[in-house]
């Protein structure tokens, strides 16, 4: 892996799979943040801890939930070790398209099936 210097810190010219959902997440949030104003909320801390903490949050539709939660399953995968693991046929899927969808769970054979029955 070929790495580039920058004053005293090296970064790799390729990006790793945690790398590349987060930085996923991170466009996602960062959208949703440009539509909608979050909702603030000032929260009490419990459990013996003194002070308050403020939250926001944002409305998302159906459809932005399910692609966040689908971000969080890829990078669950990722701290289990079946990353890139097809969730049908258990076969790896292959690196291409984990590269242009870093949130693919199914290999391009069962892909084409379609649902599962």
């Amino acid at each position: 892996m070929k790495a580039v210097i920058l004053g005293s810190v090296a970064l790799r010219s390729q990006s790793t799979p945690r790398k590349r959902l987060l930085v996923h997440l991170s466009q996602a949030v960062e959208m949703l943040a440009l539509r909608r104003a979050p909702s603030t909320h000032v929260v009490p801390l419990n459990g013996g801890l003194d002070g308050k903490v403020t939250v926001q949050c944002f409305e998302v539709s159906r459809h932005e939930f399910t692609h966040f939660e689908n971000v969080s399953e890829a990078l669950m995968r990722l701290d289990m070790g079946t990353y890139g693991r097809c969730t049908r046929c258990g076969g790896r899927i292959e690196d291409d398209v984990l590269a242009e969808t870093p949130l693919a769970t199914r290999c391009l054979e069962c892909a084409v099936q379609g649902p599962q029955p």
